[in-house]
């Protein structure tokens, strides 16, 4: 098992409670969406599932490793956990912190004490990869958003985590960038890890996992096969993953139709 949560709970303060008695299990290999309207509990449940933050309430592990600040104060549960999981946060620029490319995708790498040959020579394999290969002198504060989400990418995989979270890594690009993630997603790249995407778009969840999740008020509203979780309007409407689209009627007046909240 990668992770077990039961019954985990999460509260920022005493009266605002991010999540409510969450049950998930996730085996090795499953490539899971999860989505929820804002305030759902999708962001926090990341953080979680990254180590970043501890439930408050209930019981959480990760390949048997119980997930508890106590756990994480001892340097070698904290260092072979991030060596399985690497995270892929919605905004590249609290990630990339290096002065170029190239020093950004050999951190990680360095980090884990690998020898320098063996740092060159994946790091050239990655840029290539991602199709990044003519920014590897540029710093990175000065790449385009899709730029930048390739190049967090790159560095998150280069060390080859078992899993790989991913919160809203579609959020605010063009066509072009959204496409060239996707692809990456799909590709042999990511074969065998286990994928968890925290997104608001249907379309990429689709495309990329075979298993959703649906938040509603920090509680699981929905589990089950990608298709037949997104293809549930009952469903999506019940936890405002619908949008409307305004339409003028034949007698002028505009007229609300709902359709699943793809992008």
């Amino acid at each position: 098992m990668i992770y077990d949560l039961a019954d985990v709970s999460f509260a920022y303060e005493a009266d605002q409670r991010a999540l409510d008695g969450v049950n998930l299990k996730v085996t090795p290999g499953e490539r899971i969406a999860l989505l929820g309207a804002n305030g759902s509990g999708k962001s926090t449940l990341m953080r979680l599932l990254d180590a970043l933050s501890f439930p408050t309430a209930g019981r959480m592990s990760a390949a048997g490793q119980a997930l508890t600040e106590q756990a994480f104060a001892d340097e070698a549960v904290n260092h072979a956990f991030r060596r399985r999981v690497g995270f892929v946060f919605q905004n590249p620029d609290v990630q990339l912190f290096n002065g170029t490319v190239f020093d950004e995708l050999a951190f990680g790498p360095l980090q884990l004490g690998w020898e320098r040959s063996r740092i060159i020579a994946a790091v050239d394999e990655a840029l290539g990869t991602f199709g990044i290969t003519e920014l590897r002198g540029r710093p990175p504060h000065r790449l385009s958003g899709g730029e930048k989400k390739r190049v967090a990418l790159a560095a998150t995989l280069i060390t080859e985590p078992e899993v790989l979270l991913l919160d809203e890594p579609t959020n605010a690009l063009d066509p072009e960038s959204r496409t060239i993630l996707v692809d990456l997603l799909c590709s042999a790249r990511t074969d065998g890890k286990t994928i968890i995407v925290a997104t608001h778009d249907l379309e990429v969840a689709e495309a990329v996992t075979r298993r959703t999740v649906i938040l509603a008020k920090g509680r699981v509203a929905a589990d089950g096969p990608t298709r037949d979780v997104l293809h549930d309007l009952d469903l999506l409407r019940r936890t405002h993953l619908l949008r409307s689209h305004w339409h003028v009627g034949s007698d002028g007046r505009p007229v609300a139709h709902a359709h699943p909240h793809r992008h």
